[in-house]
């Protein structure tokens, strides 16, 4: 397992909808929820990934830099940067990300749109597997 090298991504989940689409990241503004939308490739589906040590990582809108994906109440939120860090680590191509205590996993309930990003125990299940895209 490696970490994600620093940049823009477009952040993926492994497992598409039910309609056959696939899900990425989305930024909804300031102290809003993180959700999966259809994949568009616009500029709310755009993540800066950037180093904070040697282990762990902070995740930033490319439309707001100065915020950072932290944890709401079970699910991700965009916030005010606050050393938010994210433990990514990618095995041939698929990544899981943990908070910085790898003590839980991003992921999905239901892998459908505007579903908001959850965070909670390791399942093992596809849900909490994503893909890094270079943007």
């Amino acid at each position: 397992m490696s970490k994600i090298a620093p940049g823009k991504y477009i952040i993926v989940n492994r497992v598409n909808s039910l309609l056959g689409k696939t899900l990425a990241l989305n930024y909804n503004g300031k102290d809003k929820v993180v959700t999966v939308v259809d994949l568009a490739s616009g500029p709310t589906q755009v993540w800066i990934v950037k180093d904070y040590d040697a282990k762990t990582q902070s995740v930033s809108p490319q439309d707001a830099p100065e915020l950072q994906i932290g944890m709401g109440s079970g699910v991700l939120k965009v916030l005010t940067a606050h050393n938010y860090v994210w433990t990514i680590r990618e095995t041939e191509g698929i990544a899981t990300v943990q908070d910085g205590g790898v003590t839980v996993f991003w992921g999905l309930d239901k892998a459908i749109n505007k579903e908001p990003v959850a965070f909670k125990a390791g399942t093992g299940d596809e849900k909490q597997n994503w893909l890094f895209i270079r943007a």
